[in-house]
């Protein structure tokens, strides 16, 4: 398998006043080491994130093709989401690792899926477009399914 963790997150009501969108995981894989040491530092021991704009720490590169970021009180990866008709589905990576991550948000924004595929950085694009063509469906329905 090429995605090997899963985390699904949602804009919860207690959060919706927010100023930055806020969203928390509702299942997972409960796998992947960097999202579950944010998690047992949280005071409700759920990996959680902010979806916002790009901040002025990043990269020249990131600043210029990022739509947004997701960040837990520093940066996790920039979203780029590189075809207006699927706005909805973006790639990043996570800092500080050989990671990449494709996203999967809903319609209207509520809900955040997060895919990632270890040591697959210098292959987002790729990853990207196996998303959009089908390619990686049952990697993500298993994921999905064996979610807790």
């Amino acid at each position: 398998m090429i995605l090997t963790d899963y985390y699904k997150l949602e804009r919860l009501p207690k959060y919706a006043g927010n100023r930055v969108p806020r969203f928390d995981t509702t299942s997972s894989s409960k796998s992947y080491r960097a999202f579950e040491e944010m998690a047992a530092r949280s005071r409700d021991k759920c990996f959680f994130c902010y979806y916002n704009g790009i901040p002025d720490t990043f990269s020249d590169r990131a600043r210029e093709n990022a739509e947004r970021a997701i960040s837990h009180g520093k940066n996790i990866s920039s979203v780029f989401i590189p075809d207006l008709q699927r706005s909805h589905l973006g790639f990043g990576d996570v800092k500080g690792s050989n990671d990449a991550i494709l996203f999967l948000f809903s319609k209207d924004y509520s809900t955040m899926e997060l895919f990632i595929a270890r040591g697959y950085k210098s292959h987002q694009r790729g990853l990207y477009n196996y998303m959009i063509e089908g390619k990686l469906a049952n990697e993500m329905k298993y994921l999905r399914d064996t979610a807790r």
